[in-house]
């Protein structure tokens, strides 16, 4: 059954692929969540189909189901003759339908559990008037090793190609066991089984390298988007090993968002954006924070008014206002800053960023606000711009350049090599706008055709917002 285990590894891989992060339920939020990555149903698919290629497989979707938070993968999937035979199914049905569903959880110590539903893992023959009644359930024996073998799968992603040797020597003491009851058996009939069997040995020994070859191809590949640590290294109690129909992972984000520093996988969660386009379903991967310092509350509010985009973005990455506020960044900001400028603050809010603050002078505080605007300009391009810094009659635009440059000290800490900076509209020493110019390859390594087209704010999070120029 190697040929159909190989299919159902396929699937299971697809799943990994994308479902690398945890489920919470959607009303809890950990204090420590300081960012949120929402990935649309459409790019997904198109990363499927981008790397998933084979010959048994088609139409490989995923389907995510927002109302009920479910998500699926369907499909195509050619079942080898013998395995056809061996469930009882006529052998010229061919392709079948699939179904996988996924079920996730998260472990205290962030560790991902896919679990596969039984009930909702199925195929059905592609010519189906009734696909409920001819749907056929994978059974558990064969849903175990399929998982198993996916383990190993992993494992080798991860780096780790001891299975490819521990094949070697079982395929190797098979195929000596066979040569020596070649060489005592005087049955012709049993004689030419047994060779038949050398033959299928050899064969398979010949394709352990080749295999091992192309996966270590892959894992490279991959290893710009992902990385896994498999279950051998978890430590996981005996109750989480006896997980039969699951997969247990720890997922780096280093891979996915290697700017963000002291970071782990929080949870996910799956969302439709009805504004942008004809409408998207997202997943939202949720990163929590390993730090001290705990993330800014959002408040409970209805959708700001916005101008809705032609085309959904591929992908939005929110960050929380925390980032911008980090103790080191506040410490140096008060060190660096002038001493008449005192309760100096920032506020992400619908409008834009709200900076308020008291200059001293004399014997008096005078307090000052203003917003600052993030325009987006051009791909891959920004522009941070203030309005004008006027109290009681009182001109402040002195201070814009103390504004901007904490902006830039912000940006550049919260997304760690991905930004280049450049004072624009300087007239008089006084800077009027700070354009920020994103290296995409730096902020998205998992897509080169992707790019930052436009940024926003809301109440306590900045958004970028990505997808193809």
């Amino acid at each position: 059954m190697n040929n159909y285990f190989r299919c159902c590894i396929l699937i299971i891989f697809c799943a990994l692929f994308f479902f690398h992060s945890l489920s919470h339920a959607a009303d809890e939020v950990p204090a420590n969540r300081v960012a949120s990555i929402f990935i649309a149903e459409d790019f997904l698919n198109e990363q499927l189909k981008k790397y998933v290629k084979s010959d048994l497989v088609k139409s490989l979707q995923i389907n995510l189901d927002p109302e009920n938070g479910h998500i699926f993968l369907r499909g195509l999937i050619q079942v080898p003759v013998e395995e056809l035979r061996a469930v009882n199914l006529d052998p010229s049905l061919g392709f079948f339908r699939f179904q996988a569903s996924i079920k996730l959880s998260t472990t205290p110590m962030s560790h991902l559990i896919l679990e596969f539903p039984l009930a909702e893992t199925f195929f059905y023959p592609a010519s189906s008037k009734n696909p409920e009644q001819d749907k056929v359930i994978i059974p558990v024996q064969m849903l175990s090793l399929a998982l198993a073998s996916a383990r190993g799968y992993l494992a080798a992603l991860s780096g780790d190609f001891s299975g490819f040797e521990r094949r070697t020597k079982k395929l190797s003491a098979l195929l000596h066991g066979l040569d020596h009851a070649i060489a005592h058996e005087k049955n012709p009939d049993l004689l030419e089984q047994l060779k038949d069997q050398r033959e299928s040995t050899r064969l398979q020994l010949a394709a352990v390298p080749i295999e091992r070859k192309q996966l270590e191809g892959v894992a490279k590949e991959l290893s710009h988007i992902m990385g896994f640590t498999g279950e051998k290294e978890l430590n996981l109690n005996e109750d989480l090993g006896a997980m039969k129909n699951a997969l247990i992972l720890k997922v780096k984000l280093s891979q996915l968002i290697p700017y963000l520093q002291g970071v782990e996988l929080g949870g996910v969660r799956v969302r439709h954006n009805q504004k942008d386009g004809s409408g998207e379903n997202y997943l939202a991967v949720d990163v929590n924070s390993t730090l001290a310092n705990e993330a800014h509350p959002i408040p409970a509010r209805a959708p700001p008014q916005r101008e809705p985009m032609k085309i959904p973005p591929s992908l939005i990455i929110r960050l929380n206002q925390s980032l911008f506020q980090s103790s080191l960044i506040v410490e140096q900001e008060k060190k660096s800053m002038s001493s008449k400028i005192r309760d100096f603050k920032l506020e992400l809010k619908d409008d834009g960023l709200h900076v308020t603050g008291k200059y001293h002078s004399f014997l008096f505080s005078i307090p000052f606000e203003t917003v600052v605007d993030f325009l987006s300009t051009d791909v891959d391009v920004f522009e941070v711009r203030i309005r004008a810094l006027q109290v009681g009659g009182i001109d402040f635009s002195f201070l814009e350049k103390t504004v901007l440059e904490s902006m830039q000290r912000r940006l550049d800490e919260m997304l760690k090599g991905v930004c280049h900076f450049e004072y624009v509209g300087m007239v008089n020493d006084k800077s009027h706008a700070l354009r920020v110019t994103v290296n995409s390859k730096t902020l998205l390594p998992m897509d080169e055709d992707l790019h930052l087209i436009k940024v926003d704010v809301l109440d306590s999070e900045f958004l970028m917002k990505i997808g193809r120029k």
